[in-house]
């Protein structure tokens, strides 16, 4: 677990660590989202159009929601460890 402190402008930082684990960097997008009344941010990696769209036809599941997945298990996970 890390910790950090909200700014006046209500800004985080998040720590080295899970930036590089993420591949977060300047300008990189985040989405927030409330699942079981906790706050999860999950980066949002697009390479391009075209590789943001792959699967698309095929009625398979996109990055971000396959992404979203693994994190919603990643913290089942934790939960349970505590």
């Amino acid at each position: 677990m890390m910790t950090t402190k909200l700014s006046q402008k209500g800004q985080i930082v998040i720590p080295v660590e899970l930036r590089e684990r993420y591949n977060i960097e300047p300008g990189s997008t985040v989405e927030l989202m409330d699942i079981g009344g906790e706050i999860v941010i999950i980066p949002i990696s697009i390479k391009s159009p075209i590789d943001e769209a792959k699967g698309f036809l095929k009625g398979g599941r996109s990055t971000r929601e396959l992404l979203r997945a693994a994190r919603r298990e990643e913290l089942r996970l934790e939960r349970k460890k505590k």
